[in-house]
């Protein structure tokens, strides 16, 4: 169909719809360089037909847009990517459709313009983001910040954070901490955003309200289902309070964290137990002995992977709570801390 007149095609949309379907399938050989190739000549011949016929073919080049921004992101073409999402930005003040992508579009920008290095205008890409998300809500008569919000604020505190200005970053963060703990089911989010807030608190001289600020988290927690997926955060919170010279709050988060971390090990050294006590491994008459054999390989050294590293992690926090009861003078109590994390691996 090329170079010849749109008359002549089977349908007047044959041309564009082939480039991209012979995009897809580029794509999903994981050829994302030519892919590239035929979404800009399916956007060339979409915006030809879009010229003599105003408005019928936006959706069309939205779509593509959108696909050629996700395989120049596969390339790591940051630069043509941010082209891309700036046109789309463009598109939405008249368009209905690129309207609607334009928080995904304005998301993009600031992460093009972050992975470019470009670090002042992605803060200002983010703050636009996140002025357009509230005012979004706000005319939606939503109550409280939405999980979309939460990134725009995260990528916006990022931001400051990079261009240094920590205290701006803290006080976003706070925002942040805030939002996810209104959020079901997501007390990792909130342990892992406590904890980025206290140490940007920390870098911007503000030890006491990091101080204030972990305490008060630690006692919303306790209110929440205790999970092993927390087990981090309150580590981490435990030795940054150890190091803002409070060993008796930090003591209360590493003792959950070692309690945390002694429950995910056991479940992981129970799990692999279990896996090495399978005598079935080996009944599949669809695959060879040594097919067999080498899967069953594989998956007992992940499995033994993910023991160590639940005993290192156990280990760790031992150490960070034989540190807290050391500076308590519970010398007894340390030493017996110790003395279980050298019989685990370092």
């Amino acid at each position: 169909m090329r170079g010849r007149s749109p008359d002549a095609w089977p349908t007047p949309t044959a041309l564009p719809e082939s480039l991209d379907r012979l995009a897809q399938l580029l794509t999903e050989l994981g050829w994302d360089d030519l892919a590239c190739l035929a979404r800009r000549e399916e956007l060339a011949v979409c915006r030809t037909l879009s010229a003599g016929r105003p408005g019928l073919f936006t959706d069309r080049i939205v779509r593509a847009l959108v696909a050629l921004r996700d395989n120049l992101l596969d390339c790591k073409r940051y630069e043509e990517a941010l082209e891309v999402v700036e046109e789309l930005l463009r598109l939405s003040e008249t368009d209905r459709s690129a309207r609607e992508e334009a928080p995904r579009a304005r998301y993009w920008r600031t992460e093009f313009l972050t992975r470019l290095g470009r670090d002042r205008e992605a803060v200002e890409s983010a703050a636009e983001a996140v002025t357009e998300i509230r005012e979004r809500l706000q005319h939606a008569g939503a109550a409280s910040a939405n999980v979309e919000l939460i990134h725009a604020l995260t990528a916006y505190a990022d931001g400051l954070d990079r261009t240094g200005r920590a205290a701006e970053a803290a006080e976003v963060s706070a925002e942040i901490t805030a939002a996810w703990w209104q959020q079901a089911d997501c007390t990792f989010q909130f342990l892992d955003a406590l904890d980025l807030r206290s140490e940007r608190l920390v870098r911007s001289g503000q030890p006491e309200q990091a101080h204030a600020c972990i305490v008060e988290g630690i006692e919303k927690m306790r209110r929440r289902k205790r999970e092993t997926s927390q087990a981090e955060g309150w580590r981490s919170l435990g030795v940054r309070l150890l190091d803002l010279g409070a060993p008796e709050a930090a003591l209360t988060a590493v003792e959950e964290a070692v309690q945390l971390y002694r429950l995910r090990a056991r479940a992981r050294q129970e799990g692999h137990r279990q896996l090495e006590a399978e005598d079935d491994w080996d009944d599949d008459p669809r695959f060879s002995e040594a097919s067999l054999l080498e899967r069953r390989s594989k998956e007992l050294k992940a499995s033994r992977k993910e023991v160590r590293r639940a005993e290192r992690d156990l280990r760790d926090a031992l150490l960070a709570l034989s540190a807290c009861l050391r500076r308590l003078g519970r010398v007894d109590e340390a030493s017996a801390a110790d003395a279980e994390a050298a019989t685990l691996p370092g």
